[in-house]
């Protein structure tokens, strides 16, 4: 080759090195491009991840920062303002955006700081309070007759409690045995008791009580969707009782069987085994006023 062509071939050499060396360029930054999104990807899915198990994105509620005695009308100097995660918000509580619905509203109860204000604290009129404003979005109300022989909801549930919701079917159903008992929703929260939604108007002091309580044969929860359809089906197969539950109590049975009438006597035995082990590990019994002679 002569020194001429040598030296026209030098160009596409210089050429290509310098193609090369782009392309590499354009690589590298792809490279960091991608890097970086994945970064970014990696941090917001932990914050979700986080979020998620801290039981979910905050929710602002109104709580009380002193003592309020029952009777007391509400000042914003009363209120405070606490973040809980959405799963653990208490489906009666009051909202921080929803202060100038409870300012100038007089307490049903004594308050104690620190406290969460609920609706069932406040001594609100019928108007205010319902239910359809009492609901929870993704909630329905769906209401149930409390029969006789089962807890005398009239005289025992309120409206704010939490309950218990069993069936007993006359006929078997599903291939199950007649007679069966089966646990159909835990922990179903009470908006209303026959037409009231203020517990306190089921007071001693309350003139209305009476007539509330003699009218109040249906209890009014707070379902899903579908446990709304689960109960719709049950209310016309079987007969439900209500099982009232302890102030606090948040704790839900898994893997309860169905009780049949086969099965009575050995769940029974069961049962009470299980009651005496649990009553010789526990404190001193509660005393009830009568028990001990005065």
């Amino acid at each position: 080759m002569s020194a001429g062509a040598a030296q026209h071939a030098l160009p596409s050499g210089s050429g290509t090195e310098a193609g090369s060396a782009a392309r590499s360029r354009r690589l590298l930054g792809i490279s960091v491009a991608l890097a970086a999104a994945g970064v970014g990807l990696l941090l917001l899915y932990m914050r979700r991840y986080e979020t998620d198990v801290s039981g979910g994105t905050r929710v602002q509620l109104l709580t009380v920062i002193a003592p309020v005695p029952r009777g007391t009308v509400l000042t914003e100097a009363m209120l405070g303002v606490r973040e809980v995660p959405v799963s653990y918000v208490e489906q009666r509580a009051v909202k921080a955006a929803e202060l100038s619905k409870v300012r100038g509203i007089r307490t049903a109860i004594d308050l104690d700081p620190q406290d969460s204000l609920l609706w069932t604290d406040l001594a609100v009129s019928v108007e205010d309070r319902a239910v359809s404003s009492l609901l929870q979005p993704g909630n329905r109300a769906f209401s149930i007759e409390a029969r006789q022989g089962a807890t005398a909801s009239s005289e025992l549930i309120r409206p704010g409690d939490y309950v218990d919701v069993l069936a007993t079917f006359a006929n078997g159903v599903g291939g199950g045995r007649a007679g069966a008992t089966v646990l159909l929703l835990q922990r179903a929260l009470v908006l209303a008791v026959g037409n009231e939604t203020q517990r306190q108007a089921f007071m001693p002091a309350n003139e209305q009580a009476a007539a509330l309580a003699r009218r109040g044969s249906n209890l009014t929860l707070s379902v899903k969707i579908e446990e709304a359809q689960l109960m719709a089906l049950a209310v016309r197969q079987a007969e439900l009782s209500v099982v009232l539950r302890g102030v606090g109590d948040s704790t839900v049975t898994d893997g309860l069987p169905n009780l049949t009438p086969d099965n009575l006597l050995e769940t029974a035995v069961h049962v009470n085994r299980r009651r005496s082990a649990q009553v010789s590990d526990s404190a001193l019994p509660v005393r009830i006023s009568g028990t001990d002679g005065r």
